[in-house]
Order: structure tokens, then C-alpha cells, then sequence
């Protein structure tokens, strides 16, 4: 009776998976690419909804009636700029007080209109030649700015709102569903119709009309869509705002349910229903998303029986179910999935070997030694967390920059490593006296809890890259998205598993290697300054740019460049590609954990908040915008990071900078070195240029004299 109610319960979450999957399916195939930031449409149309009807989170004497267009002013009235008098950019329009309902959905869904003909025309129009990794990078850009962009307009406050079904009378729930003795949210079955309703009316569109029939033209072969006279552009757009009005149609429909910011991660079990469909048909999304609501709500009915494993939590199963719907239908029809013909494909980012690793390697370090000896305390802090930075997009570096495998966990990683550092070294006695709880577990020898953690970091790196022996590329990209929230459900926020401080704060150790206390937090000022973590986290960045220099040069890293390039051409060479690609896997899970690691040292707790999506994502954006193949590009994206040096230094000399005004600049740096760049990053692109400039000079240096060659012809005809 439970798994039946709980298969009726789960068809009101199903219904708001299924319209964002039909939205996904046609992004898809419209423009050929899968569109990470779907469910962050959702969630600015949410948002837009909330602020126009005035709900009470608005706070006293709050009218609402107003938008927020998706950007912020450029010239914000702080510091020198005040007196300047320039006129600003508008961002919020007010419209009218407590509009209709009717009229708030049109506001919403034209809202939702525009962020999708933005997104085609500045970001997904000018990457319609570059590889499938610039592609996902600017579709990730786009999601870590709107959720930026939503959190510098609306505020980081929670939202309470009934969303659309405040007009619908459906604020009773029904008592007693079917005689099973529990009461059914009114709103379940209208959610679950309204998905039915909105997947026929777009299928028939899409079946039907001239559009239509132009859109599955130019899906299965652009060129050939462009010789009948159809342009694949201007239907890309038109799809790209279809797919944001189903975006911005799911976010109203569910926000009496989560909070706004929550609708960005729906975008898992929508990639999962939109794979039911294979990404081709509108009605095995829809049908495939009510099918995936109702077997995570079961899933969660389940463990209420007395026999389900206490190590498997409600939250987990709720996380787990789309991962285990997108594994199984990768994994059996990952080779059979379309994939758009297009134009033209850019080549992929260059990876130059390092001639001189000592040398560059050396002068870092000297670098950060003395930057530590000269900084004050919050200088030294920020250092670190450059460091850390640096560690962390290393494996970037190898992972993607090297192997080519678009893998977005990384992060999840190293909170794996961390969460399960601070368990094996934990003996169940507070570690300080300000410590709320207390962490259980065998006390091991620092360095040896440390191994451990980086071994658990390796081994769930593995087991998530087994499916890149056989799926690839974009593929790829959306099973280790759909990981991100399995890992933080079913490891770092389960109490069986990491103990009580999992779900609340976790007290992390006073570390000791060899007798010596190399923690962030100095213990006899209690400043996060202690100059034996700087030293330490260098030595382990410093070792570990060395492996990733050497790997490049070696006989792995030509064989890693050689699967990036092709994999059937590296297979034909003699290549391993299934071994050299577990080992890539390895490689980068390793040195991700070593990020944990440091994390752990450095702070005197942690919660699974400090490793979310968005920051894992924002961690790959500075990468990118670094330079994703290269070592420098590693350490310049590192600095870039919010919380390093270049951070640091905006917020103390440009009052009003915070860390979402940094991720907004991030996602825009992100995007436009997508675009700009052919994926090769500021290090590259400035080396690359630099070498230009000095190869120009010594050829003008060494032209000959004009003047000089005339007076010689004449003498020589005098």
C-alpha cells in the first residue's frame, strides 16, 4: 500500500520532470546541445514569479509587482562612480502592484522567452563550430551565471509561495487518496495533467506544423536543411525559446514546493527523462519524467519497511533514482543516441608539452614563500585558498584538458575525501571546545587518514569513469552531473556512513604528520595563518604540478592527447583506450582528493555546502578561463578563483564586490573564452601571443635597410 501511494504521490514532482525534459528534447534538437542551465531558467522564472505577486517573503511593506532583467549594472553606485553621475543600466522595472495572476504567468513565461533567445544569439549561435567541450563549458557558464545573477537581484533569502496553485483552489489537500488512509496534495494530479496537456500540445507542434517538420529537417542533417532553403539559426532560436518557456512553465508549476535557487539541480531528473525519450521524442520525455517521479517517491516509501538498509537514507534513494535511470540508458543505448549533423566542428585545444617544469615550478614557489613571509593574516588565508585552487583544477587539467573526458564530479570528490579524512581520524572526543558535535570513528594516524580519504576519493572516481569505457563526450558530461547529487545524498550527507556531523557542521582534526602540527588554524592565536599549512600545501601543490608536467611529456600523455583526438585512431595505434582512460580517471580523482585533503587542514569545519554544484562548477569555469591543458592555466585559474588573490584584492579596493558579483564575471569570463579562445584559455592565448609579438620584432629587426639597398644598386651601376 505504501510503494502504491507512493507511486501516486510521486507523479506531481514527475509531471515538473517531464515538462523540463520535453524543454531539454528540444533545445537538443533544435541546436544539438544539451542545455545544462535548463533547470536555472526555471529557477529565475520562479523567482520573477515570486517578486511579482508580493508574497510574504517580501518582507514588510513589500509591494512586489516588479522584474529583474537578467544582468546587473555594470556601473554600480559605490566608491569613485558615484560622482561620476553616469546613467545606469536597467535591471528592475516596475510593472504594477499585485498584478493578476494571469498576468504574472505572461510576465514569467516572456521572462523565460527572452533568457532563451539570449542564450542562442550571445552564447550558443557563435559556438555552433567549436568542439563538444566548448559547447558544455558555455552551457555550464550560462547555468552558473543565472544563478549568480538571480542571487545579486533577488537576494539569498528563502521564498515561501504557492506559485500558481494559490488561484486554483487547490490548498486542501485530498483526504483519505483511494481509501489508502493518506492525504494526497491537491496539487499531484493537476501537476501530473498539466504535463500530459503541455507534451501533446508540443508534440503536435512539432509533428505537424511547417516548423516542425523544419526543425526534424535540419536535426537529422543541417547541411541538408540548408540547401532546401531553411535556416538552421533561425530555428535553433525559435527552439531555444520554446525550451525556456517550458522552463519557465515548470518553475511556476513547482515553486509551492522548493525554493527557487532548488529548481537549478532539477535539471538531473530532467536529463534523465529527456534520455527516456532519446533526446528525440516529446512524449517518451514526458512519459519518462511522470515514470521517474514515481519511482524515486516509491523508492522513499520503501524505506519506511523495517528491512531496507539503514545506510540507504530517503534523501539518497530521492538523488540515486535519476542517476540509476540515465546509467541504464547510456549504458544500453549510449552508441545508439543521435547525434546533429552540423556545418563545421572546430579543432580541439592545444596541450603544449612544458620544456623547462624546474624552472616554472621553482619560481612559483619562490613566489608564494615570499608573498607568505610579507602577508598579514588575511592575506595568508587567501594565499591558501589559491593553493587549494590550484590543487584542486590540476586534475582538471588531466581529466579534461589531456584526456578530453568531460567529467563534472571532481568536486564531489574532493568533499568525499574530506568527509572521509575527518571519519577515519576522528575518536569521538571533541577536537576543540567550541566544536557543537563530536565525530565517531577509528582515530588512525593523521597521514594514514589522509591516504585514506584520497583512496576513497580514487576509488568513487573509478567507479563513476567505468561508464566512460563505453559512453563519451556529452554524454559523459551528463552522468557526472547526475553523480554530483547522488555523491553529496549517498556519502557526505549520510549519517550512517559519515556519522551525526554529516547533516549539520563537521569538526574537522588538528593534523600532525611526524610530530608536527601542520593545520591552517594557528593554536596559539587561533588565526587561519599558520605558516606550516602554507609550506605544506605547497610542497603537495608543488609535487603534484610536477606529476601533471611529467605526464604531459611522457608516454601516457601522448597516449591520453591520442584519445581526446580519436579513439578509434589511438585504439588502431596499439593504444589501450580502456586502461588509459581508468588511469586518467585515477590520476585526476587522486590529486582532487589531495584538494580535499587540504580543504580539511584548513578549516575548522566543514559541511557538505562547502563542496555544492555550483561551487564544483565555478571551480571548472576559473579552470577554463585559465587554461584547461596547461599547468600555467591551472595556477592562473587558481588566482582568479573567488576567495584567491585576484578576488581578494577586487573586495578590498572596490566596495560592494561579493562573491556573487564574482561568479557573475566568472560565468561571463567562462563563456567568452569558450567563444574566443577555441577553449585554450588566458595562459595559452597570452603565451601564444607574446610568442607572436617577440617572433614579430626579430623579423622587423632583421629586414634589411630600404635606404641602405637603394645606395648600393646605385653604386654598384655607377
Amino acid at each position: 500500500m505504501d510503494l502504491l501511494f507512493g507511486l501516486f504521490a510521486g507523479l506531481g514532482p514527475g509531471g515538473v520532470f517531464a515538462i523540463l525534459g520535453a524543454g531539454l528534447v528540444i533545445a537538443y534538437r533544435g541546436s544539438g546541445v544539451i542545455n545544462f542551465a535548463h533547470g536555472s531558467v526555471a529557477a529565475y522564472a520562479a523567482y520573477t514569479w515570486n517578486e511579482l505577486r508580493a508574497v510574504p517573503s517580501g518582507g514588510v511593506g513589500y509591494e512586489g509587482g516588479s522584474i529583474f532583467l537578467p544582468w546587473f549594472d555594470p556601473i554600480p553606485e559605490w566608491g569613485f562612480l558615484k560622482a561620476l553621475h553616469i546613467n545606469n543600466l536597467p535591471v528592475e522595472i516596475h510593472i504594477m502592484v499585485d498584478p493578476p495572476a494571469w498576468f504574472a504567468i505572461l510576465v514569467t513565461l516572456l521572462m523565460s522567452a527572452f533568457i532563451g533567445l539570449l542564450m542562442h544569439l550571445l552564447v550558443f549561435r557563435p559556438l555552433r563550430n567549436s568542439p563538444l567541450l566548448a559547447k558544455v563549458v558555455g552551457s555550464v557558464g550560462i547555468m552558473i551565471y543565472l544563478q549568480a545573477i538571480a542571487s545579486v537581484n533577488f537576494g539569498a533569502k528563502n521564498r515561501s509561495d504557492y506559485g500558481f496553485w494559490e488561484f486554483s483552489s487547490t490548498a486542501e489537500p485530498i483526504t483519505n487518496f483511494l481509501g489508502m488512509g493518506k492525504n494526497l496534495p491537491r496539487s499531484t494530479p493537476y501537476l501530473a495533467i498539466s504535463a500530459l496537456i503541455v507534451g501533446a500540445i508540443v508534440w503536435l507542434i512539432y509533428r505537424y506544423t511547417r516548423f516542425g517538420l523544419s526543425t526534424r529537417a535540419a536535426d537529422e542533417n543541417e547541411k541538408g536543411a540548408t540547401l532546401l532553403g531553411y535556416s538552421p539559426q533561425f530555428l535553433a532560436g525559435l527552439n531555444w525559446v520554446i525550451s525556456s518557456v517550458l522552463a519557465g512553465l515548470a518553475g511556476v508549476l513547482f515553486v509551492h514546493k522548493a525554493q527557487p535557487s532548488q529548481l537549478s539541480l532539477y535539471i538531473v531528473a530532467a536529463l534523465a527523462a529527456a534520455l527516456v525519450g532519446n533526446l528525440t521524442s516529446i512524449p517518451g520525455a514526458i512519459f519518462g519524467g511522470l515514470g521517474l517521479g514515481a519511482l524515486a517517491s516509491m523508492g522513499v516509501s520503501a524505506t519506511n519497511y523495517s528491512w531496507w538498509p539503514e545506510w540507504l537514507p530517503p534523501d539518497g534513494i530521492r538523488a540515486f533514482a535519476p542517476v540509476l535511470v540515465v546509467i541504464v540508458v547510456l549504458y544500453l543505448r549510449g552508441d545508439k543516441l543521435p547525434i546533429r549533423g552540423t556545418v563545421g566542428l572546430g579543432k580541439q585545444p592545444l596541450a603544449p608539452s612544458t620544456k623547462h617544469p624546474f624552472v616554472g615550478i621553482g619560481i612559483g614557489a619562490f613566489a608564494v614563500l615570499l608573498m607568505s613571509n610579507i602577508f598579514t593574516s588575511k592575506w595568508e588565508s587567501t594565499l591558501t585558498t589559491t593553493l587549494i585552487a590550484i590543487m584542486f583544477m590540476l586534475s582538471l587539467v588531466v581529466l579534461l584538458g589531456f584526456l578530453g573526458q568531460i567529467s563534472l564530479v571532481q568536486w564531489s570528490l574532493a568533499g568525499v575525501a574530506s568527509f572521509v579524512l575527518i571519519r577515519l581520524s576522528s575518536s569521538g572526543v571533541k577536537v576543540r571546545s567550541t566544536d557543537f558535535f563530536v565525530v565517531s570513528g577509528p582515530d588512525w594516524p593523521d597521514p594514514l587518514a589522509a591516504l585514506g580519504g584520497v583512496a576513497a576519493a580514487v576509488i568513487l572516481g573509478l567507479l563513476i569513469g567505468i561508464p566512460a569505457l563505453k559512453i563519451r563526450g556529452l554524454q559523459l558530461a551528463v552522468i557526472t552531473l547526475v553523480s554530483i547529487v547522488a555523491v553529496e545524498d549517498l556519502v557526505m550527507r549520510n549519517k550512517p556512513i559519515m556519522g551525526v556531523a554529516s547533516v549539520t557542521t563537521n569538526p574537522t582534526p588538528e593534523p600532525k604528520w611526524f610530530g608536527q602540527y601542520i593545520g591552517a588554524l594557528d593554536e596559539s592565536t587561533y588565526r587561519n595563518d599558520y605558516w606550516k599549512y602554507t609550506f605544506f600545501a605547497l610542497v603537495v601543490v608543488s609535487l603534484a604540478s610536477l606529476l601533471v608536467v611529467n605526464l604531459r611529456r611522457g608516454l601516457t600523455g601522448r597516449r591520453f592527447l591520442a584519445i581526446r583526438s580519436n579513439e578509434r585512431a589511438a585504439a588502431a595505434a596499439g593504444v589501450n583506450v580502456a586502461r588509459t582512460k581508468m588511469l586518467g580517471f585515477g590520476v585526476s580523482s587522486f590529486l582532487a582528493g589531495l584538494a580535499g585533503m587540504l580543504i580539511a587542514y584548513k578549516l575548522p569545519m566543514i559541511t557538505s555546502e562547502n563542496f555544492s554544484p555550483l561551487a564544483g562548477l565555478a571551480m571548472i569555469a576559473f579552470a577554463y578561463i585559465g587554461g584547461i591543458t596547461t599547468v600555467t592555466g591551472a595556477v592562473l585559474g587558481g588566482i582568479l578563483v573567488g576567495g584567491g588573490l585576484i578576488s581578494e584584492f577586487s573586495s578590498l579596493h572596490f566596495e560592494g564586490i561579493t562573491r556573487s558579483y564574482i561568479n557573475v564575471v566568472g560565468a561571463v569570463g567562462l563563456i567568452a573564452t569558450a567563444i574566443f579562445t577555441s577553449g585554450e584559455g588566458t595562459a595559452l592565448s597570452v603565451a601564444k601571443s607574446a610568442k607572436a609579438m617577440v617572433t614579430g620584432m626579430r623579423d622587423s629587426s632583421e629586414e634589411p635597410n630600404i635606404v641602405e639597398e637603394i645606395h648600393e644598386s646605385i653604386e654598384e651601376t655607377v
